[in-house]
């Protein structure tokens, strides 16, 4: 007994005598990897990297790595195609949309976006615009002005367009080779730093907006009449792609 007793209390003693797990942050920034051994703020994280040269931070993206939800979420909708393209086995134009769609969605890069306002000089101003990060393995995207925007959906010419300063979302129809089952008078516009907004371009429903560079563009999938699940698609493949990375 008194042996056994002893063996707990050297157990107990070296357990007490090993160092504590560290947890801490580790940030990849444009393929350089950065490991930090707290919670830094975000001017730290920024700090080695901010002055390199003239980012454009509404297009900074951080993502959260190593978290199953973006591929969750890209299995479910790729289900959803894969159901719909039976449905619509039939209906030529819709199936031809479907498997595009579905062909975009598989080559996507995908990670867990944060959605936080990256930017140094702000930061370094604001509190507020300053937190720290939680434990993890992060991705952040710095990138200068970008040239692109970036179409996605009922379109055959998926991938980056040239951005034009001061032109409406009307104005890129031409640059968009629409597939026969695309609802042609609208766009959804996923804005760099996160934020939609649904669109009318035809001449009845027009409204004027400007994407910002980096931007992406969504043509949704016309919706049948009554068809609920084209409509969900379309609300599911615009929540996916909150979480791409972008080239």
């Amino acid at each position: 007994m008194h042996a056994i007793a002893f063996c707990g209390v050297l157990i107990t003693g070296l357990a007490l005598m090993l160092p504590a797990a560290k947890a801490g942050v580790t940030v990849t920034i444009n393929q350089q990897q950065y490991q930090f051994s707290g919670n830094p703020r975000l001017t730290e994280v920024l700090a080695p990297v901010a002055l390199q040269q003239s980012w454009y931070w509404p297009a900074a993206a951080l993502y959260q790595l190593n978290e199953p939800a973006p591929e969750q979420m890209r299995h479910d909708v790729l289900q959803q195609l894969a159901s719909l393209q039976t449905a619509y086995a039939d209906d030529n134009a819709m199936l031809t949309t479907l498997v595009a769609i579905a062909r975009q969605v598989q080559s996507w890069q995908l990670a867990k976006r944060v959605m936080r306002n990256i930017d140094y000089d702000a930061a370094s101003i604001d509190p507020a615009r300053n937190p720290r990060f939680d434990n993890g393995n992060y991705l952040l995207r710095l990138t200068p002005r970008p040239k692109q925007l970036y179409l996605f959906g009922a379109l055959s010419n998926a991938g980056g367009i040239t951005h034009q300063s001061a032109t409406e979302l009307a104005g890129y129809r031409s640059a968009i080779n629409y597939l026969a089952a695309a609802a042609q008078h609208q766009i959804f516009l996923l804005q760099p730093d996160g934020n939609q907004q649904q669109a009318g371009v035809a001449s009845w429903n027009h409204v004027h907006v400007e994407p910002m560079p980096g931007s992406q563009l969504f043509v949704p999938i016309a919706a049948p009449l009554f068809d609920q699940q084209i409509t969900a698609l379309n609300q599911d493949l615009l929540a996916l792609a909150v979480h791409r990375v972008l080239p």
